[in-house]
């Protein structure tokens, strides 16, 4: 790989982190793995509210979005007295 590809990978690696960073607290809370956030942070969500105009579905196939990570949004969100198949 050249060094300018590094350079490009290391910066979107930095980009990623930060935008991840600055996700809602809530959403943080959750115990997400990098993954699952980046697929968050892919799909444009930075709130819980960004979060419920998706669809399960929607987030689901999101690259990074694994069964773990939609059981803890879906936990999470119960936590918050919000059932994600009745939000819509």
């Amino acid at each position: 790989m050249s060094r300018c590809n590094l350079q490009l990978n290391q910066h979107l690696q930095q980009e990623m982190t930060l935008r991840c960073q600055q996700l809602d607290k809530r959403i943080l809370s959750w115990g997400l793995a990098s993954p699952a956030l980046h697929a968050l942070v892919s799909l444009n969500i930075k709130t819980v509210e960004d979060l419920l105009s998706c669809t399960r579905a929607e987030v689901a196939a999101a690259h990074g979005m694994g069964y773990t990570g939609l059981q803890r949004i879906e936990t999470g969100l119960l936590s918050l007295g919000i059932n994600w198949n009745q939000s819509a």
